[in-house]
């Protein structure tokens, strides 16, 4: 317990001295926390061969995450400005609002390098590296995604009102973290937040599916804590990312 406690303030030190254009810098990991990685992680590939959408897989086949231990974000950050220019930058804990999607204007996500407990291994219902890593970070080997990322960002620097600073971060919920397509007649998971959750990617599919629309979805409700239970399918990841990037741009004036 005491080594973990002490990797986790080691990490926050070194993470909270990186400075914006230095490097990512090396982050270490106990034995038990790359056991819990690779325990995870193969749950969760496995489980995205069958559920996870078409241009995730694809993406991942491009970043090839290691399966035995916890990535470097500095290695995955490398891989990523390679294909689409974005990078990563280490961070702790979650990010509020504008410091979180700001920065994904210029191509830069902020990451959290620490692990979940392992009592959390499962469903985490705040950000780790699983979460960061296999979520976000592999759909944005993908450039339309990545585009679409800084089409948040974009629009968080551009709004004033707190009416619009709220509709940016529930389409964002609903699309980025939560979102599903309909592939083949079937839900396929798209959103980082089910991409990196087991709990999430066993249960999805039986949530309370419901039309993407756009209007619905700000009318929604966000409850990070528990597995979302209502979800909005698009009917394919075009048509989704059209229809959010010409609300960003014509009512929030990205």
């Amino acid at each position: 317990m005491t080594v973990g406690l002490d990797l986790r303030s080691e990490r926050e030190r070194v993470a909270r001295a990186c400075r914006p254009g230095q490097p990512v810098p090396e982050f270490a990991y106990s034995s038990a926390e790359n056991a819990l990685w690779s325990r995870v992680f193969a749950t969760l590939r496995s489980m995205h061969e069958q559920l996870a959408c078409a241009d995730y897989r694809h993406a991942a086949r491009l970043v090839r995450l290691p399966a035995d231990r916890v990535p470097q974000l500095g290695e995955v950050s490398r891989t990523l400005v390679s294909l689409t220019g974005f990078r990563l930058a280490p961070a702790i804990g979650s990010q509020p609002g504008r410091l979180f999607y700001g920065p994904m204007a210029d191509g830069i996500l902020h990451a959290t390098p620490d692990v979940r407990p392992v009592t959390e291994q499962a469903f985490s219902p705040d950000p780790d590296v699983i979460h960061e890593l296999v979520g976000h970070a592999v759909i944005l080997a993908d450039p339309e995604f990545a585009e679409l990322y800084r089409c948040f960002g974009r629009a968080a620097n551009e709004a004033t009102a707190d009416e619009a600073r709220m509709a940016i971060a529930r389409l964002f919920w609903f699309t980025l973290e939560v979102g599903v397509v309909a592939e083949q007649g079937r839900p396929r998971a798209y959103g980082a937040a089910i991409l990196s959750s087991v709990t999430e990617m066993e249960s999805f599919v039986t949530a309370d599916l419901r039309e993407f629309r756009i209007a619905d979805i700000l009318a929604s409700d966000i409850d990070d804590s528990i597995c979302q239970p209502v979800l909005f399918v698009a009917d394919s990841i075009g048509r989704m990312m059209t229809e959010v990037k010409n609300f960003l741009r014509t009512r929030i004036g990205s």
